[in-house]
This record gives structure tokens, sequence and C-alpha cells, in this order.
């Protein structure tokens, strides 16, 4: 199938090196020596994210921060016909969806990052958010929503986890408890161009590179509909309180926060963990894992949180 994929685009010499698969199989086309190699894409998982119309938009936000912004991210490249999504045919009816991007060289962390580092990555989101801020979506922009029913919705994920041992009816309630509060901050903030728009969501230490010390961005497979400080909190799930004030401050030399920005990243925060847990929940292998961590969460953040404890920053 990624060889079929590779016939409708030009990369005359090419050879595929599988990468992985994940929400799609993906594969490193290395291409003649003086092309860059090239991100290929299968779209084999179905769901709101791979519709060939949110594949699309996915590919012309990125288009559209390759030409308005100077951020190093995977540039998406046309196929023959000059189309962003390529629809591959198989057997009678079966289908899927290709995409190529340019490759995006750096390397992960496999370490908390500095505070220099730090700032750079407050500063990638800051560009991020800022064009959001002004871009114009074109009609027929399809991206999921991050809003009060995505919480819930992970939620219900956990509970269903329930009759196998996963949590506790404990763990769940203080789970419950704590999502349920977030629900109601959801609804209280206004939607405007100054707080809602379309983020990354997923800016974690897998999905961004350093190269020559710059921050690069990668993987938009989950780019949507979102609060700024939602896309925020994502990335603090993975850096020490440290890190996270050094964010705050390098992220605020643009961009203006709230009075209650400190609660709304909290918020924000245990929901990104609650959306990771309902995520590694689908998954058995994960969870022996979850098992350690949802404790852990319960009381170092949820029990704090219902009891209106400061946790994020300190």
């Amino acid at each position: 199938m990624a060889q079929a994929a590779l016939e409708q685009y030009d990369f005359p010499g090419s050879e595929l090196d599988y990468l992985g698969k994940s929400g799609s199989v993906t594969f490193r086309v290395r291409t003649l020596a003086e092309n860059p190699d090239i991100l290929l894409k299968l779209h084999y998982s179905e769901g709101e994210r791979k519709t060939r119309d949110s594949i699309e938009s996915e590919l012309i936000w990125l288009e559209a921060l390759s030409r308005d912004t100077k951020l190093t991210l995977p540039t998406p490249v046309k196929n023959r016909e000059q189309e962003l999504v390529t629809v591959i045919t198989y057997g009678t009816l079966g289908h899927l969806n290709a995409t190529c991007c340019r490759w995006v060289d750096g390397d992960t962390l496999d370490r908390e990052p500095s505070p220099e580092e730090v700032t750079q990555l407050a500063q990638l989101m800051s560009a991020l958010h800022q064009h959001s801020k002004q871009w114009e979506l074109p009609a027929g922009f399809v991206r999921p929503v991050y809003h009060r029913e995505n919480l819930l919705s992970s939620l219900a994920q956990m509970q269903r986890q329930l009759p196998s041992g996963l949590l506790s009816t404990e763990q769940f309630n203080l789970l419950e408890s704590a999502a349920n509060s977030i629900a109601e901050v959801i609804e209280q903030q206004p939607l405007t161009r100054d707080n809602y728009g379309i983020i990354h969501s997923d800016l974690h230490e897998s999905n961004y590179v350093f190269c020559d010390g710059e921050p690069r961005p990668i993987d938009f497979s989950g780019c949507g509909y979102g609060f700024y400080l939602f896309d925020v909190a994502e990335t603090f799930l993975h850096l020490s309180p440290d890190n996270r004030r050094t964010f705050i401050s390098a992220y605020t030399r643009h961009n203006e926060l709230p009075p209650e920005y400190e609660h709304l990243l909290e918020s924000y925060f245990i929901w990104a963990i609650l959306r990771n847990f309902a995520f590694l929940s689908a998954n058995p292998l994960e969870h022996e894992e979850l098992s350690r961590t949802i404790p852990y969460v319960v009381e170092r953040f949820c029990n704090k949180y219902l009891n209106g404890e400061p946790f994020l920053l300190n």
C-alpha cells in the first residue's frame, strides 16, 4: 500500500523505511541526496480525525503555518493531481487515505528540557497561537473540537474500565467530581479569538524535536478547536513546576493571560490527564502502568483541585 501511494507522487529514486503504527502507519521516504526526505502516512484508523476532509484540513493549516511563519514543521507535499490527500483503493471496496510531508530533522529529548529550551518551546507555542488568532479558516475546515463533550467522553471511557479493576470506584468518583468541576469551568469560558482557536493539542516531548537548538513541532494529527491554555496544559504534563513557571514567563511576553490563568491551567491540566488516561485505557498493555499512575494523579492533583489547593506551579 505504501508503494502504491508513492506512485502518486514525484519522488524519484526513493526508498521506504518503516517507522511504526499508531493512529496511522508511517514511513520515512528516503529520496535522492539533493532532496529532503518525506514522511508518508497511511491513515488506516477510523474516527472524526481520519476522514478525508479532516486530514485535508490538518494539512491546510500546516500549509498556512509554513507560509506565514518562520517555524520549521512538516510541510505538506501534494500528489501529481495537486491534491493534499491521496486515496488508495484496494480489493473491491477498500480504500485508505495517504499523505506526504517534508521530513523534519531533529531529535526528541530524553530528559527534562533546560530553561533555555523551555523558553524556546514557549515561543514556539506562542507562534502557533498567534497564527491561529489571525488566520481566517477556509470554508469546509473540519477538525475535532476540544470542549466539554471531549472531557466527559474521556470520563465515560474511564467509567467503562471499572469492571476490569483498572481503578477503584472511589478513584473514579474523585475523577468524576474533578471532571464535573472542570466542565463548569469550561462552560464559563467565552469562545473568543483571544482564548480559543486551532491548537496543536498534543505538543509533548515526543511531538517536538530540537535541531541546532531550535524546537520544531511535529505530528499535528490531534490538532483541532480548543482553548489556547488547554494547549499549554497538555505541554505542562511533561514539565517540572520550575519549567512550567519558565514557560509562562516566556509565553506571556506575547500573550496576555487572564487573572485566573492558574486555575484555568490546573483545570485543563487534569482534563489533559483524563484524556490521556482514556486513550491509554483502550490498550490492555497500558493497564499495568495506568494502575500505578491513577492513584498518584487522584492524590496529587484531583484531591488538591477539589480542595482548592494550588498544585501546578509549586
